[in-house]
């Protein structure tokens, strides 16, 4: 006896699970236990009926064990495409209960949030993988380093049609910008054509250094907010460009008392700024004079003139009042009187983390690093860190002995470091040595 499966009416049955009976044989039908082809031939009419065919149930839904995919007429089922289920899985649909609806929407926000995150992310690494590997080399290759100081001494004396043959540019651009910055140096020519916003170059390290890459144009607009957001190209970028402060002096070889230089502390703790809190708090090495050992000078140039820089001062400073002492050293940026200078030397170095062997004195050209920093976390306090120079002066040795500095046991902090910093919750009072700051006398 062959069998076929029994499916109960979906409106009369109370389970899907089907059940298997036998088909009849010829044997069966002479004991009319079995219904048998014949009585289907038979007509509509009820007293046709066999009392055998009647005991079945006639609104039960019979169907073959190997018809499971077909409907009760023979046609085949159709399942939904793939993507009507998904959409049926994570939208909202009518019919849907409320916790049901609940968690559809949840999960909706969560991955919609998942996307713009990780998208930001994605745009963030891709922009600044573009400009470190296009943009800065770009740059780097319009800035001829290769020409040596003293040929730059000489550019003075050269014609437009001499300095072309140097540094590869058309007679009449350079023509133009010598009319414009008649002092400029050979190896800024091309920058200077590019943007004119140029006032110089920093680098700390070099191309063997492994922990360094700080090696960028220095820019200055109008203000302190453009060069926030836009590269040396004035192109939209997160990282921004190194800029100089808009009040800063560039003219005719003079700088101010005090140049400052702004740059972001990237987020990947490598480009732009970033290495300049290794001063602060190094991370390479439990040696906490070890970054300053390995970097004691800066390099500076201007349109005007090749300098070294001697590192002599590092501070964290507050920018929140409700946080403590908020110190202006962004606003030194002349010095009227010795007064003034050696106040301004005084105060920094009371706050240091660093002392060094640099000797400083009224007069001295004075450059400012300028970066943010949250070894308290961002939510917490909203920190700088700034790192201080002093020119190499003329006929003065560039080299620094760096075995005679000393890690500052207790800097002038602001009130919220005293509170979450261990050791001494106020300051004891100046213990630097004052004859290092050659214009001072106690």
């Amino acid at each position: 006896m062959s069998s076929f499966a029994k499916r109960p009416h979906r409106k009369g049955g109370s389970s899907d699970k089907e059940r298997v009976f036998n088909m009849p044989t010829e044997e069966d039908a002479s004991d009319g236990s079995y219904i048998t082809t014949s009585y289907f031939d038979a007509d509509d009419d009820d007293d046709d009926i066999p009392e055998t065919r009647k005991r079945t149930k006639p609104k039960q839904r019979v169907v073959y064990e190997d018809d499971d995919d077909d409907d009760y007429y023979g046609e085949k089922k159709k399942k939904p495409n793939i993507f009507v289920r998904m959409a049926h899985a994570i939208f909202p649909m009518k019919g849907d209960g409320v916790a049901e609806s609940v968690r559809k929407v949840i999960f909706d926000i969560a991955v919609v949030a998942f996307v713009i995150t990780g998208g930001s992310v994605l745009y963030n690494v891709a922009g600044e993988f573009w400009n470190d590997k296009v943009v800065d080399v770009k740059v780097r290759e319009l800035y001829d380093s290769t020409i040596t100081p003293a040929a730059e001494e000489q550019a003075s004396g050269l014609t437009p049609e001499q300095l072309s043959g140097m540094v590869d540019m058309p007679v009449e651009e350079i023509e133009r910008i010598v009319k414009e910055v008649p002092e400029i140096q050979p190896s800024f020519l091309k920058l200077y054509s590019t943007n004119p916003d140029i006032v110089g170059w920093v680098k700390l390290g070099d191309e063997n250094d492994p922990i360094v890459n700080i090696d960028y144009p220095v820019v200055q607009a109008e203000d302190n907010d453009y060069y926030l957001t836009h590269n040396f190209y004035k192109e939209d970028a997160q990282r921004g460009a190194i800029f100089a402060d808009y009040r800063n002096k560039f003219e005719d070889g003079r700088l101010s008392g005090n140049t400052i230089l702004y740059g972001h502390n990237m987020w990947n703790g490598d480009t732009m700024f970033a290495k300049l809190s290794r001063y602060y708090q190094p991370k390479e090495s439990a040696d906490p004079l070890k970054f300053y050992r390995d970097h004691p000078t800066v390099t500076f140039n201007t349109l005007y003139y090749n300098a070294e820089w001697k590192v002599f001062a590092c501070v964290l400073f507050n920018t929140q009042e409700e946080l403590g002492e908020v110190y202006p050293y962004l606003n030194y940026r002349e010095f009227r009187n010795k007064e003034a200078f050696n106040s301004f030397i005084l105060d920094i170095m009371d706050r240091s983390v660093l002392w060094t062997d640099v000797d400083l004195t009224y007069g001295d050209e004075i450059l400012t690093l300028s970066t943010c920093y949250y070894p308290y976390g961002k939510e917490n306090a909203d920190t700088r860190v700034a790192v201080f120079a002093r020119r190499v002066r003329d006929g003065e040795d560039p080299s620094v002995d760096v075995a005679k500095a000393t890690r500052n046991p207790d800097p002038l902090k602001f009130r919220y470091q005293y509170e979450h910093d261990l050791g001494a919750k106020s300051w004891s009072g100046r213990a630097w040595d004052p004859s290092k700051l050659l214009s001072y006398s106690e």
